[in-house]
């Protein structure tokens, strides 16, 4: 080894002996009063997403102030459209900044065409404390228009969204797998140019497995709460609530199909799926005071597992209809339900009889009352969340100690206290 070489050697140790300093994450600001010829930095924030977007890398976060970021004209198709990804364990974060409310308003935005509010194309996102509002439907000879529109995107958060007063759904994922819609609202979204019949809360329609809907309200939307009818990839729907929706908001006039949670295709052909039909689980949710159901199979052509749910006050509670072009049987699984009111628990399962085993109206000489229950009056759902952003606690539909509900359930390979599960949404002790 000559000289130069022992040299070269020795540099190379006495780098590789240096503390190692890990790659510090960027933050950049947006703010209303912004400019995006400024640096993005606290004292000079940036004015768009759009212009945040071009600076910040994986592990990033983007830092949205509180204010209302205005969008109008005649010519934008979409509002803020995300086409940058993060990469795994380094996502790109779009969040609220502490303790203000980021306000993207698009009422004013009228091109005739279907606007997006928000359009993802991009993986390993994480949107959080953002309110989206307004998005019209201008055209009337085709369907809804979007407030937060996913449409290719996989791997991506979105946390503690505020959606409302769209002519089309809230939150809307059309395409990506594996994304995580967490605490969000929808409410409010109504179409008037087709009565009512395209604005959800939230849809999944999505082909590739693993969107997941966890800790979600939806309310006072024209059509359904939840809707899946197109989704083709497995979908999960956790620990949410659905209530008054297939109303105009906030009045009694008929709209949309009127379901809390739409679980299923409407006679899809079994033959059109790519290999298998998605089983799709909800679990731990409640539904009360829709139009037409409370939880709707809509004639799925596979089965569908419904584990802790709770149905309340809908003049249809689980509604089982199954596709009559199958000419295999389908048979949903039930587990751990509670039904009450005037209608039956279940309907349109005679042509399937479904799986359902210890749900409240398997209990052997009980009926389930209002009496086992702390409260059936829904004062406070539309409350303020937890400060984590977790749903309100609250006694409507909750068992009382003493009620025959406790521990009359079956383990299901999900969480619960006691010796066995509770039936219903909510787990007591």
């Amino acid at each position: 080894m000559n000289p130069r070489s022992r040299l070269s050697w020795a540099a190379v140790l006495a780098f590789a002996l240096l503390p190692f300093q890990p790659t510090t994450a960027a933050e950049f600001y947006v703010h209303p009063d912004g400019h995006d010829a400024h640096p993005g930095t606290l004292a000079q924030p940036f004015a768009s997403v759009t212009r945040a977007q071009e600076a910040a890398g994986p592990g990033d976060t983007v830092w949205l102030r509180g204010g209302s970021y205005v969008f109008s004209g005649t010519t934008i198709e979409i509002g803020v459209l995300l086409t940058k990804s993060g990469a795994e364990g380094k996502r790109i974060n779009y969040w609220a900044y502490p303790n203000e409310t980021p306000v993207f308003d698009f009422h004013q935005l009228a091109t005739p065409v279907r606007i997006r509010g928000f359009s993802v194309k991009a993986s390993w996102l994480h949107l959080r404390g953002l309110e989206v509002r307004g998005v019209q439907q201008i055209l009337t000879n085709t369907n809804e228009s979007w407030g937060i529109r996913v449409e290719g995107g996989s791997h991506n958060s979105f946390e503690r969204l505020n959606l409302h007063h769209h002519e089309g759904p809230g939150f809307f994922i059309a395409d990506g797998g594996d994304n995580l819609v967490l605490n969000c609202d929808s409410h409010h979204n109504y179409d008037p140019d087709k009565r009512g019949e395209n604005a959800d809360g939230f849809g999944g329609h999505a082909r590739q497995d693993g969107n997941v809907f966890r800790g979600c309200r939806a309310w006072s939307n024209s059509d359904d709460g939840f809707d899946l009818i197109h989704a083709r990839g497995v979908h999960r729907i956790e620990h949410c609530w659905a209530w008054s929706n297939g109303f105009v908001p906030d009045t009694d006039q008929r709209a949309g199909n009127g379901g809390g949670f739409k679980m299923g295709g409407w006679l899809l052909n079994p033959a059109r799926f790519p290999g298998h039909i998605a089983v799709h689980v909800i679990h731990h949710s409640l539904a009360f005071n829709n139009r037409a159901e409370g939880f709707n199979a809509n004639y799925h052509p596979g089965l569908l597992r419904f584990y802790n749910n709770t149905a309340f006050n809908n003049p249809t509670q689980f509604n089982l209809k199954v596709a009559p072009r199958l000419t295999k049987p389908v048979t949903h699984v039930l587990r751990n339900n509670v039904a009450l009111g005037a209608a039956p628990p279940l309907s349109g399962h005679e042509r399937n009889p479904p799986d359902d085993q210890f749900n409240s109206w398997n209990l052997e000489t009980v009926t389930v009352t209002a009496e086992d229950f702390m409260s059936t009056e829904p004062k406070g759902v539309d409350g303020p969340r937890q400060p984590d952003g977790g749903l309100p606690e609250l006694p409507f539909m909750r068992p009382k100690l003493g009620s025959r509900l406790l521990d009359a359930g079956i383990a299901v390979e999900l969480p619960f206290k006691g010796p066995a599960p509770d039936l219903g949404a909510f787990e007591v002790k």
